[in-house]
């Protein structure tokens, strides 16, 4: 850059894409075991600064005049840093999807780290494997490949009774809001007494006919209830 240049705000920043296995829940709960995909991220950080910024590499970030159009169009993080996204695509490991080495116990962190210096990822990998690729794994390559299949022949067993879980859990999720939603509102009722019924036009109109004046302003109920409680002929009785 030369003397005098004006740096661009972007090239203070160190920006890192990789990629961030993200729990896909509708293929773990079909499957019946944790599906993982990979999805392409960034990594933002300011320069001094200890904060990290984290996104999606495809998410919109912005505006860009299009040279082709002279219109405006959607920038993505990806096109925004071109050219480090570029030089991430170029080395990445091919994006995976599946069960990752981490949910099976037949597996030590050794046996994890040398699947994965093999370009193995995940159990499914594992499972599928044959051939030379499989003689490549050494002794025990057989016997794990034989425990990733078996794995993932019980978890879809299981998947139906995972998914009804799942269903009974949101089940109970929604009956704990209703209760919540019920209890507010008994709360609500004992605390208006005979105005729970209301509408806040009729406690205004309530309001007017005792005091001789409407409320002012913006009231919210809450204000509107105690003023039709205040000037009640019950209470004033």
């Amino acid at each position: 850059m030369q003397y005098g240049q004006r740096q661009h705000p972007d090239d203070t920043l160190v920006v890192v894409f990789k990629y961030i296995p993200l729990q896909n829940m509708g293929k773990t709960l079909e499957a019946g075991r944790p599906i993982y995909d990979d999805t392409e991220q960034v990594e933002i950080r300011s320069a001094g600064s200890r904060e990290v910024k984290v996104f999606p590499a495809t998410e919109f970030c912005g505006w860009v005049d299009d040279p082709e159009t002279g219109e405006q169009r959607k920038w993505t993080y990806a096109e925004r840093f071109s050219a480090q996204y570029q030089k991430f695509k170029a080395n990445a490991v091919q994006t995976k999807s599946g069960t990752p080495l981490t949910a099976v116990p037949f597996l030590t962190d050794g046996k994890r780290a040398e699947l994965r210096a093999q370009n193995i990822y995940t159990v499914e990998a594992l499972a599928a494997i044959e051939g030379a690729e499989l003689k490549n794994l050494g002794p025990g390559g057989r016997e794990w490949k034989n425990s990733a299949a078996e794995y993932l022949e019980t978890t879809k067993i299981g998947a139906p009774n995972m998914q009804m879980q799942a269903e009974l859990e949101a089940l109970k999720a929604r009956n704990a809001i209703l209760e919540e939603d019920n209890a507010a509102k008994k709360e609500r009722e004992a605390e208006e007494g005979e105005f729970a019924g209301m509408t806040l036009e009729g406690l205004r109109e309530f309001i007017k006919i005792h005091t001789g004046m409407p409320p002012q302003g913006n009231c919210n109920r809450r204000t509107l209830v105690r003023m039709a409680q205040e000037c009640s002929p019950k209470k004033v009785a």
